[in-house]
């Protein structure tokens, strides 16, 4: 076997190692293309306000740092090829054709897809693909396709094109190949650079980080120029482990800023325990209650409802997923991880089981929804909490025949079971109904669709028949005996576009949800101003069962005057925390400890002014960041408290 010296001369260089260059120069320009497509296709949703102008400098630092989050991750990938070519077309060239160049093609196909689904996906979740992906993707996918042939199609199509695409590249580089051409000086390069990266893996490491580029660039800037493989890959290899430990100030005063174990004032009246139903309504927003808003829903259940009930008028969700929003609204604690709790490390840290603790005061509880069983993970989530009884469509009578939105069964079928279900639990009982038909693609049935307004949005009827089928189960249970002693309540698992595809929305509208108090005993009509957020479900659920222990609670008892909120906490993008009060909402980046922006939403609703350079608000931004911080310190200290035990 003979082994030939490295090329010295420039044009011998070149044409040893052209056929790699070519091929990752090919690949580079795919992935550009189609950062290019993500930013033309969510600028929108991306730059708002303050951030809608971009200068030249700002665009070239993104372009740079698009080349290179791009270069890394081909190279990271395609590296392997190079080696596994190198090394086998010594030994057997057939092995090359049948095992490396289908692997590689496949891994190329799969980084692809994925930067160009994100493309789609990223104004349902405002971020890159990550981890969290592997729990959602089976449901969607599964239950589209099956709804939607076109779709199944195109789909089918797409990927078969960029596979046919990636075969081509990689059997052209594997001719090259074979033709003794293989491209040894490259190879040289990266076996000195794989030998750099590991004399040098510390600070590797941190330039590998998707967060790195944040020494420059703001994350809506960051979220354009990533790559989604690189995001997605470095996510599942954490697998929801590893979050960021910053100690900002002393346990003690940490504590004292954000205490989060808290004993509730109950209700000591003492009849009989209330029965408790709650409602987790899909991708409602608030703009569907809101009478100045555009997208105003004409709904005749809860138009009357609101005037015998509490509305919180000034609620927000924490997240932008709905396996945030049922762990804030039924755990009480927010998801700081890329993939749910209940799938995470983190299943043991300390928390309220809100079954569990119910229980202890005699409550039967249930939980309904017309999906398929365990999808999104919730039946292992109501287990995690302690929830006695678990229904999915599957458990339907007849469920096959039943009219189905792309998601789950319809709305008022899934309300009539519901119904049927309460009437076998004997009270005190606790009750969870998490409805299907206002989630995308709001396919609600044909006939109900028509009579609709005609200037509605798609999201706007799906709310519609929403209120029509609830208006159905109120007037079936409003003559039952339990009734007079239940309390209902609403809450939105997340925000979502009211115009029913990617819109104009900000800071602080974009996580505006109704939440919503109904006690027939009380039949009162009320407009509440305080600072409300999905947190705050879980206390008011427990105070109002009479539970006097201690929980671990990150919100208050709604019911309780005394209880204020001054601040609300939510995840905007991957890093970025926001925290709202009754006149400002602050974003703090977790991945760079900074302060992006500061607005005086009462006074600039377009949220057109970034203050946080300001120095007239300096104590403004500094008492929010403490917030903030306090509020991150004390959940990272909760989640590392009893993890991995």
């Amino acid at each position: 076997m003979k082994f030939k010296l490295l090329p010295l001369s420039g044009k011998a260089v070149w044409q040893n190692n052209k056929p790699f260059i070519w091929f990752l120069l090919s690949l580079l320009l795919i992935h550009s293309v189609l950062k290019i497509i993500f930013y033309q296709y969510n600028q929108s949703l991306l730059f708002t306000g303050a951030d809608k102008a971009l200068t030249a400098i700002d665009r070239l630092r993104m372009f740079k740092w698009s080349l290179v989050a791009d270069l890394l991750t081909l190279l990271a990938i395609n590296a392997g090829l190079l080696f596994a070519l190198t090394a086998v077309h010594l030994f057997s060239k057939k092995t090359a054709a049948w095992v490396i160049v289908p692997f590689f093609v496949v891994l190329n196909s799969f980084a692809v897809i994925l930067n160009l689904a994100d493309i789609f996906y990223f104004p349902f979740h405002f971020q890159r693909a990550n981890a969290d992906l592997l729990y959602v993707v089976d449901h969607s996918l599964n239950r589209l396709v099956h709804q939607n042939f076109f779709m199944l199609i195109v789909s089918a199509l797409g990927i078969v094109s960029i596979t046919g695409l990636m075969w081509y590249l990689h059997r052209k580089i594997n001719r090259s190949f074979q033709s003794g051409n293989n491209c040894r000086f490259a190879t040289a390069l990266l076996f000195a650079g794989a030998g750099l990266c590991f004399m040098f893996k510390n600070t590797l490491g941190k330039i590998l980080l998707p967060t790195y580029p944040l020494i420059e660039l703001k994350s809506n800037q960051l979220i354009v120029i990533q790559n989604s493989f690189h995001t997605f890959m470095y996510s599942v290899f954490r697998n929801g482990s590893g979050l960021q430990v910053n100690n900002y100030m002393t346990t003690a005063a940490c504590d004292s800023i954000f205490p989060i174990r808290k004993t509730l004032n109950t209700d000591k009246n003492a009849g009989p325990k209330p029965n408790i139903v709650l409602f987790i309504m899909e991708s409602v927003p608030y703009d569907f209650f809101d009478s100045s808003s555009a997208y105003k829903v004409n709904m005749p259940f809860f138009d009357s409802l609101l005037q015998k009930s509490t509305l919180f008028n000034n609620a927000f969700c924490f997240g932008h997923e709905s396996n945030k929003g049922i762990t804030a609204i039924l755990a009480g604690i927010p998801t700081l991880t890329d993939i749910p709790i209940y799938h995470s490390p983190y299943v043991n840290m300390p928390f309220t089981p809100i079954g569990s603790a119910l229980k202890k005061l005699q409550y039967q509880s249930l939980f309904c929804i017309g999906d398929e069983y365990d999808n999104f993970g919730f039946a292992k989530c109501m287990n995690w909490l302690g929830i006695d009884s678990y229904y999915s469509m599957e458990d339907i009578p007849g469920y096959k025949k039943i009219p189905a939105h792309s998601m789950g069964l319809q709305d008022e079928y899934v309300l009539d079971f519901f119904y049927q279900k309460i009437r076998q639990q004997h009270s005190p009982f606790f009750a969870i109904q998490y409805n299907i038909s206002t989630h995308y693609p709001y396919d609600i049935p044909e006939n109900f669709a028509k009579k609709t307004p005609a200037n509605y949005t798609v999201a706007m009827k799906s709310m519609q028949y929403y209120d029509y089928s609830l208006q159905q189960f109120f007037n079936h249970i409003k003559n039952e005996p339990w009734f007079a002693n239940t309390k209902f309540i609403f809450c939105s698992d997340h925000w979502l576009f009211p115009q029913g595809k990617p819109g104009t929305y900000t800071a602080v509208s974009g996580f505006r949800i109704p939440v919503i108090i109904y006690d027939p005993s009380v039949n009162k009509k009320q407009v509440d101003n305080r600072l409300a957020s999905q947190f705050d479900i879980l206390p008011t659920i427990l105070a109002a069962a009479g539970y006097g222990g201690p929980v671990i609670s990150y919100g208050n008892n709604l019911s309780d005057s005394s209880s204020i909120s001054n601040y609300v906490f939510s995840k905007s993008t991957s890093n970025v925390y926001q925290v709202t009060d009754s006149s400002y909402v602050l974003g703090f980046n977790m991945a760079n400890n900074k302060a992006e922006y500061l607005y005086n939403y009462k006074a600039d609703i377009d949220l057109k002014k970034n203050l946080a350079g300001d120095k007239n608000y300096a104590a403004v931004l500094k008492t929010l960041t403490i917030q903030v911080k306090a509020f991150l310190q004390k959940t990272v200290s909760n989640y590392n408290s009893k993890a991995f035990k």
